[in-house]
């Protein structure tokens, strides 16, 4: 086989790779495994001779060059029902819920309203699948998450929670497409992992038979193993001694957004719960994101059949336990929900698309405004980029070009200092990242004081809540 033409050449080498680990799992020769790269990002490296011939790697890369967009692949699955409707950004529809689960301990466990645990524990009562591919605690020395196939409830409560860390589905996969292993599964995953399964699942019938449903959460990036290391480090606790991490704790918390971030050591020693107010510019300035976010446009898990996300709406964000906005396209899913509210299993009620949309504005005008901006930057350095439904634009560029170029200066300068300098140097890290992000924090000033110039009551509800 050409060697520009299989993943780890024509992806991986080019700054491309998401750590999915489609690929790997998919591969027939298992020729493919899933390694930790020196900046903390996680890929696939050659382990054998690919056979001539053999693209299949590339046919289910989410950033390969001929994978289908998101919107033919939900097409192809949404598209034939009559009562679709659609958003450009949220993509095919049904209807749209904001709500939480009223089941045992599935609202403080999970991340927003518990009701991505609600759900799939329905489908598995129900006897509509038989496992749950999800990402739950991890038992080698590969990381501290792995995703599972899990059946048992309990084990799926477990697994509840947001994890900021990537995670590769190569096992899972392979699992799903074993030969002699029929069941039917419902998987849990971010847009670019539900993008690759869902390739797979046109190239690979046993795939498309056996994954019954999707369930996607929205993404605005998702950082490398080293944000981990990083605010486990703020925390007190050292890269080596990490044992656990909790990233959004909702204890105290006073609202919805500030949640709390908490490591714990091998020896059983709890690091200092961190409020998401005190790293928040970490996550918004882009630390040690994996660079191929930076070209992905898919907010709301297009392909999946039902996408989860939080209630980042002002009438919902006085409330610490959280509520779920929920965007549902399967239409043997509505009757699920419907039931549940009828049995008091969960509260539910519809809301607009127009609400799941304003929710997400800042993930949607970094994923989607913005893009065109990182596309023009890349074409000017010579980089390679995934074809995507937006194309490089000079206009928005020449807009936001030092938000663009100063993110792209963080996310380098993160992942390529901590590996040397460490927490040994941590207060020199943190400064000379925080000097790296002052163009960034003067914009957020900046933007901030014009709203409250248009809109005076900002201000009285910010004293309100001091």
């Amino acid at each position: 086989m050409d060697k520009s033409r299989q993943v780890v050449a024509d992806i991986v080498e080019r700054g491309l790779c998401c750590g999915c680990g489609i690929c790997a799992g998919v591969c027939p020769n298992r020729n493919l495994e899933m390694a930790l790269c020196g900046n903390g990002d996680i890929a696939p490296i050659l382990v054998g001779e690919c056979p001539s011939g053999c693209q299949l790697c590339m046919q289910v890369c989410p950033f390969g060059p001929q994978s289908k967009s998101e919107d033919r692949l939900a097409k192809t699955r949404f598209g034939c029902s009559e009562e679709a409707k659609f958003e450009k950004t949220v993509g095919l529809y049904l209807e749209s819920f904001v709500g939480y689960s009223l089941v045992s301990d599935h609202r403080a466990r999970g991340a927003s309203g518990g009701m991505a645990t609600w759900l799939l524990e329905s489908l598995v009562r129900r006897g509509l699948v038989d496992a749950v591919v999800c990402v739950g605690e991890g038992k080698g020395n590969d990381g501290l998450f792995e995703y599972k196939a899990v059946a048992d409830i309990e084990a799926l409560r477990g697994a509840a929670g947001s994890r900021y860390y990537p995670v590769s589905v190569a096992e899972a996969v392979a699992l799903m497409n074993e030969k002699f292993k029929e069941a039917r599964y419902a998987v849990v995953g971010l847009p670019c992992v539900l993008k690759g399964l869902h390739l797979a699942m046109e190239a690979l019938p046993r795939l498309r038979r056996r994954i019954v449903y999707t369930l996607g959460l929205t993404c605005g990036h998702m950082p490398n193993r080293l944000y981990t290391e990083y605010l486990a480090s703020i925390s007190g606790i050292p890269p080596g001694h990490l044992a656990s991490a909790k990233y959004r704790l909702k204890e105290n918390t006073g609202r919805a957004g500030n949640f709390k971030f908490q490591a714990v050591a091998k020896n059983g020693c709890v690091g200092v719960a961190i409020p998401f107010s005190k790293i928040s510019n970490i996550w918004s300035d882009g630390y040690f994101q994996v660079n191929a976010c930076n070209y992905c446009d898919d907010v709301f898990a297009e392909v999946a059949d039902a996408t989860f996300m939080d209630a980042w709406l002002p009438e919902y964000s006085h409330d610490p336990q959280g509520h779920s906005l929920i965007v549902v396209r399967h239409s043997a899913l509505i009757p699920i929900f419907d039931e549940g509210v009828r049995a008091g299993g969960c509260h539910l009620k519809s809301l607009p698309v127009s609400k799941i949309v304003e929710s997400q504005s800042g993930v949607i005008e970094n994923k989607r405004t913005l893009l065109g901006a990182r596309l023009h930057a890349a074409s000017k350095r010579g980089c390679h980029v995934p074809v995507k439904r937006s194309v490089p634009d000079a206009y928005t560029y020449r807009r936001f070009r030092r938000k663009v170029e100063t993110q792209f200066a963080i996310q380098e300068a993160s992942k390529g200092l901590w590996p040397i300098l460490g927490p040994r140097y941590l207060f020199a890290y943190r400064l000379y990242l925080w000097t790296l992000s002052l163009p960034l924090k003067l914009g957020r000033t900046s933007d901030r004081a014009l709203r409250v110039l248009k809109s005076p009551s900002l201000l009285l509800r910010f004293i309100r809540r001091v």
